[in-house]
């Protein structure tokens, strides 16, 4: 699989789903691609959540249809300037969806919480 047919997946669907490591499901989730890179966020902040599976270990798979991509969820070194444009990109493909899910979280803890999913082809 190249990056492009990655993007036509992620793209093509509203719906993905992840896993972290190898031992837990696969959850449903967004994902959002801006220059060329694969973003997700959380949205409820468990004790147990991916989010903090993937701090803790950040090998993962991404489910698109029947496949599956391994890939490595790690926090963006470059979190302050990527925001705004995953941001825009939950705004673009989401449209109204995503402004009715702003209103049930903080903006900035959200934010925060953005992890960028390295595929490892």
């Amino acid at each position: 699989m190249t990056i492009q047919e990655l993007s036509k997946l992620i793209n093509s669907s509203k719906v993905h789903q992840i896993r972290a490591g190898e031992k837990h499901r696969f959850v449903d989730i967004s994902i959002v691609e801006t220059d060329g890179r694969f973003f997700v966020r959380q949205y409820k902040f468990a004790k147990r959540s991916w989010y903090d599976a993937f701090l803790e270990n950040p090998e993962g798979a991404i489910k698109c249809g029947d496949q599956i991509i391994p890939i490595q969820g790690v926090a963006p070194n470059d979190l302050s300037q990527i925001t705004p444009r995953v941001t825009k990109a939950f705004w673009k493909k989401y449209h109204f969806i995503y402004a009715i899910m702003k209103l049930g979280f903080d903006t900035k803890k959200h934010e925060a919480s953005t992890l960028e999913l390295i595929p490892q082809f």
